[in-house]
Parts: C-alpha cells; structure tokens; sequence
C-alpha cells in the first residue's frame, strides 16, 4: 500500500511538472524569470499628485511614484524645510517585461494631466539599467527623500556617509557649502537632468594639541 502511494505521488509529481512551468522536483523555475522593470511617463508640470491620485481610483493596484525632496530654504531669518519634486513633470512606475499591460496603458492615457509615456505612447520601452538603478534607489528611501549625511575629506572633495547621496558621489557637479545642497546630473533617456539633494555636514574633529 505504501508502495503504491509513493507510486501515485511520483506519477503526479511528474504530471504537474509537464504541465506547470515549474519543476516538480525542486520547485524552480524552469522558463525565463519575469523581471520588474521601469517606465516613466510624463505629465503636466505641478499635477503630479493630482495624476496619481486620479489613476489611483481606477487602478490602486497599479504605484506609480512621485519621487520628492525636502530642501531647506530662509524666509525671513528663518530656516524653513519644504517639499518639491524631484523630477517636475515625470512620473514612474513598475511593470513585468519589456512593456507595461494594455490595460494600465489605457487608464495612463485617459487620466487627466497625460501627456505621454517615454520614450513615445506610441513606443513605450523601459528605463534602460542605468537609471532603473538611479530610480530604483531614489525610490528605495519612500516619497519623500530627505538629507544625506556627508564630510570632507582632505582633499576637501565630499564624501556621502549616508543617505540618498549614497552611490551617487560622481555625479556631483557643484557643492553649495552654506545652503548645504549638491546639484545632480543624471542622463535620463539620453537627456540631461539636474537636480538638488540636501545634505547634513558632518564636522571633522579636530584633534587637541598636547
């Protein structure tokens, strides 16, 4: 009887493995691995949020990303800490393969403030690796990116202790010491954007002479 069992769970195991995509034996997969891959979209500049949450209704299974900044400012004296976007005007989102569903592409074109998915409607592809791992790393701290941590090194260059800056330190084109921010320059889509990021400086300390 106990044979026969053994016999039984074998044939199925087999069956299944013939039928399914994954092997019976071992449980991996056998056929290529779906990966999630990136696409951007643009939008009207300064209803971002106003997009997304409109899509939202239609489809809340669908994130799509706003990518924001805190970037401390002086308003009278005072030392003010306020939100903006990184990327005005471009939204991201996540997908299986090469091009995201009919379906989501439908509710992206009819949702008011549209007006395309890169590189063209017409032509979606997804961020190529590069900036995949840019916006997948900006992504990684929430909607809201805040400071880095950073120092100086004695070639006084700057360097990132933590933080979004993180990975990003050749990159850097310009260091404003007293409103502590360094602009960015990526290439996204073949296209040049620059950016601010805020940082926290962390001071040296000094040693005491003896």
């Amino acid at each position: 009887m106990k044979a026969a069992w053994k016999e039984l769970r074998k044939a199925l195991r087999i069956a299944l493995s013939r039928l399914s995509p994954y092997n019976g034996e071992n449980g991996r997969c056998r056929g290529k691995k779906q990966t999630m891959s990136f696409f951007a979209l643009q939008v009207m500049s300064g209803r971002e949020d106003a997009y997304i949450e409109l899509f939202s209704k239609a489809r809340p299974d669908q994130v799509l990303h706003n990518v924001k900044k805190k970037i401390r400012t002086r308003r009278k004296g005072k030392q003010v800490t306020h939100m903006t976007c990184l990327f005005p005007g471009y939204i991201f989102f996540q997908a299986e393969g090469d091009r995201p569903s009919p379906e989501i592409v439908h509710t992206l074109r009819r949702t008011r403030h549209f007006m395309r998915l890169l590189p063209a409607t017409d032509n979606i592809k997804p961020l190529c690796d590069r900036d995949t791992e840019i916006i997948r790393h900006l992504v990684s701290f929430g909607r809201e990116i805040g400071t880095s941590l950073v120092m100086y090194d004695e070639n006084n260059r700057i360097k990132v202790i933590q933080g979004p800056l993180m990975g990003l330190e050749g990159k850097i084109i310009k260091v404003d010491r007293r409103k502590r921010r360094a602009k960015i320059r990526l290439e996204m889509n073949d296209s040049p954007i620059t950016f601010d990021l805020g940082f926290d400086l962390l001071e040296a300390v000094k040693d005491k002479p003896s």
